[in-house]
C-alpha cells in the first residue's frame, strides 16, 4: 500500500468502537459455528439448527455483558498492548465459564437438551485466538505501514535489559521513525545469542563490528545507562573512528524526577514563549544596592520581592501595612535565601512621617512603590481612600526619592491609567502625572534622582488587554530599570498587538506623556485632598475626571 495513501486515508482515522463490537460479535458466531462443525459435524448442525440458534443467542449475551463490564471493545486496536489482550482473556474466560455453568444446570436439572460441554471450550478457544490475533494483526500491519522503508537506518541498541527494549518499542509506535532496530549488543554472558523483538542479541567483541558491517548499520543508540560503559572502554572512539554514530535518549528517570513529567503552571497556558530578559542588565545595578519596596505583601511587591533577592542586593527594605502577609514573605525569603538581610517595616504609605523616617533610617539606593489600591469595583464606594493611597502614597513616596537622593525610583502603575473611566483609574492617572511634572522640576534642578513609571499593559479600544503573568511583567519591571528616564511612563506591548514574539527590550516603550507643571499639578491635587473624606465619591470622581480633562486638553504631548 502506498504510504501517502495511508497516512492521508487512514492514519488518522480511527475505528469507532461499535465497529469493534460488531467485528467482536462476528467472532463470538464464527468461533461457536466452527465449535459446533469440530465437534459435532454439519449434519448435526443442520438437525439441531434451534438449539444451536439459542446457544449463539446466550453465547452473545454474556458476552457483551463481560465486554461493557471489561471495556474490550473501546481501545484502538493500532496501539492494543498485554493489558488490552489480558482484558480479552479474562472477559472470554468468565463468559464462556457462566454459560458452561448455565449449559451443565440446564441438563442436570432436565430442563431440556443442551450441547456438549467440549462444544463450548472449544468456542472460547477459537474466541480467545481470533479477537487476539485480530488486535495483534492490526498493530503489526499499522507499524509495518508506518515505516518508512525508503528512508530507514538500520540501528543496533547497545543495553538489552530495560531501557534498550523500551527504546526499541518506542521506536516501532512512532510515526516519524526513521530507525530500524536490526539487534542488541549486551556485555551480559547469558544473553547472547537470544531474540527479543525479532532481533538478535549480539556480544560487545571483537566480532562486533563484523556484526555491524554484515547488516548494514551505521548508527548505535545507547541506552543512558551503559552510554558511561562505552566511553570508559574506548568502543567509543573505535565506533568513530569507523565511521560508526553514536546517539543516546533522555533516560526515563528524567521524565519522573521533575523533568518532563510535571505540574502544569500558568505559564503552559499562554499561546507564545515566555518572555526572555536580560538578567546580566538587570543585575548590574540590583547587586549591592539598598532597595525599598513599597506594598511588598502585595501580588506585584511580592513578586518583585522574590526577583530581587535572587539577584544579590545588599538589602531589602519591605513596607506594607499589612502586617500578616508581610510577615509570610519574611518567612519566605529567609528559608530561601538565608544569607540575604532583610528589614521588614509595617507602615502606611499616606504617614509622611514615618516614611520619611524610614528613608532616613535606611537609607536606600533603589525604590520600588507596587502600594496601591486596585479593586475597581470597591473603589467606586470608595474614592476618598483612592485618593489618599493612590494619589498621596505615590506623592510621599516619590518626593522622598527625590529629597534622599535615590537614584531611581520606579512608579508600578496600570493600564487603567490609560483613559481612565473610573476613580481607581483616575487615581493613578493623576499620581502618573504628580510623577512626570516633579521629574521635570528634577531636572530642572539638576537632581540625581530618575523618577519614571512602569505601566503592566496598554489597552486601546480595538485592542485586548494583553495576556501576561505576574512574574513575567515584574521581570520587565526589573529590566525596564535599565532604560528609564526621568518622567517617562513605561507599557508593555500587547502580543495581541504583535504578530512575532519579540525580545523583552521590544516589549517594553514608551507611552504618550504630560508636560506637566509641577506647581499647577500640586495645587490641583491640593484642592482635590482638602476635605476629600466628607464628600460623596461621585463627587471626588467627577474632581478627578476634570483634573485630567485639563491637564489633558492643555498640557498634553501632541
Amino acid at each position: 500500500m502506498n504510504l501517502k495513501i495511508y497516512y492521508k486515508n487512514l492514519s488518522s482515522r480511527i475505528a469507532s468502537k461499535w465497529t469493534i463490537l460488531a467485528i467482536d460479535i462476528c467472532l463470538i458466531m464464527i468461533s461457536m459455528l466452527l465449535a459446533c462443525i469440530l465437534q459435532l459435524g454439519v449434519s448435526s448442525i443442520i438437525y439441531k439448527m434451534s438449539l444451536y440458534v439459542w446457544m449463539i443467542f446466550f453465547s452473545l449475551f454474556c458476552n457483551l455483558c463481560f465486554f461493557s463490564v471489561f471495556h474490550t471493545y473501546v481501545g484502538v486496536i493500532r496501539f492494543s498492548s498485554f493489558v488490552d489482550i489480558y482484558r480479552v482473556f479474562i472477559s472470554l474466560t468468565l463468559s464462556y465459564g457462566v454459560l458452561g455453568v448455565g449449559n451443565f444446570c440446564w441438563s442436570a436439572f432436565g430442563l431440556g437438551e443442551t450441547l456438549p460441554s467440549g462444544i463450548i471450550f472449544i468456542a472460547y478457544i477459537l474466541n480467545f485466538i481470533f479477537m487476539a490475533c485480530l488486535r495483534i494483526l492490526v498493530k503489526m500491519l499499522h507499524e509495518v505501514l508506518s515505516f518508512d522503508i525508503r528512508h530507514c537506518v538500520n540501528v543496533f541498541i547497545y543495553g538489552f535489559r530495560g531501557t534498550g527494549v523500551n527504546i526499541a518499542k518506542s521506536m516501532r509506535v512512532s510515526r516519524n521513525n526513521h530507525y530500524r532496530v536490526c539487534g542488541f549488543i549486551s556485555d551480559e554472558p547469558w544473553m547472547i545469542g537470544k531474540h527479543t523483538m525479532g532481533c538478535r542479541v549480539y556480544a560487545n567483541d571483537k566480532m562486533l563490528f563484523e556484526h555491524l558491517k554484515r547488516k548494514n548499520v551505521r548508527t548505535i543508540i545507547a541506552s543512558p545507562d551503559k552510554l558511561v560503559d562505552l566511553e570508559q572502554s574506548g568502543i567509543v572512539a573505535q565506533m568513530l573512528a569507523q565511521d560508526i554514530h553514536v546517539m543516546t535518549v533522555p533516560p526515563l528517570s528524567d521524565c519522573l524526577d521533575d523533568g518532563i513529567i510535571k505540574d502544569i503552571h500558568i505559564e503552559d497556558w499562554l499561546r507564545r514563549e515566555p518572555i526572555q530578559v536580560d538578567i546580566r542588565k538587570i543585575a548590574a545595578y540590583v547587586e549591592g544596592h539598598r532597595i525599598l519596596i513599597t506594598g511588598a505583601a502585595g501580588t506585584v511587591g511580592r513578586e518583585i520581592v522574590r526577583q530581587l533577592a535572587a539577584l544579590n542586593p545588599y538589602q531589602l527594605i519591605l513596607v506594607d501595612q499589612a502586617e500578616s502577609p508581610l510577615y509570610d514573605i519574611q518567612l519566605e525569603l529567609s528559608d530561601q535565601w538565608k544569607n540575604l538581610e532583610v528589614r521588614v517595616l509595617v507602615a502606611d504609605v499616606t504617614n509622611y512621617t514615618r516614611m520619611e523616617a524610614i528613608f532616613r533610617e535606611c537609607m536606600p539606593q533603589l525604590v520600588f512603590h507596587a502600594a496601591a489600591y486596585k479593586h475597581v469595583a470597591m473603589l467606586e464606594d470608595y474614592a476618598s481612600e483612592a485618593i489618599q493611597v493612590n494619589i498621596l502614597g505615590t506623592k510621599t513616596v516619590a518626593d522622598l526619592s527625590v529629597k534622599y537622593k535615590i537614584k531611581k525610583c520606579m512608579i508600578i502603575s496600570t493600564d487603567h491609567a490609560f483613559c481612565p473611566v473610573h476613580a481607581m483609574g483616575y487615581s493613578k492617572c493623576l499620581a502618573e502625572m504628580y510623577v512626570q511634572g516633579l521629574s521635570r522640576k528634577v531636572v530642572q534642578e539638576n537632581s540625581l534622582t530618575k523618577l519614571f513609571v512602569v505601566r503592566f499593559s496598554d489597552v486601546y479600544p480595538d485592542a485586548p488587554r494583553s495576556l501576561m503573568t505576574v512574574s513575567e511583567a515584574c521581570q520587565l519591571i526589573l529590566e525596564t530599570g535599565n532604560l528609564g528616564e526621568n518622567g517617562e511612563i513605561y507599557v508593555f506591548e500587547d502580543d495581541a498587538v504583535e504578530d512575532t514574539l519579540p525580545t523583552s527590550y521590544e516589549k517594553i516603550r514608551k507611552s504618550k506623556g504630560y508636560f506637566i507643571d509641577y506647581t499647577m499639578i500640586c495645587e490641583q491635587i491640593n484642592t482635590l485632598t482638602e476635605n476629600n473624606c466628607m464628600q460623596d465619591s461621585a463627587v471626588i470622581i467627577n474632581k478627578m475626571k476634570k483634573i485630567i480633562s485639563y491637564f489633558s486638553e492643555s498640557c498634553a504631548d501632541a
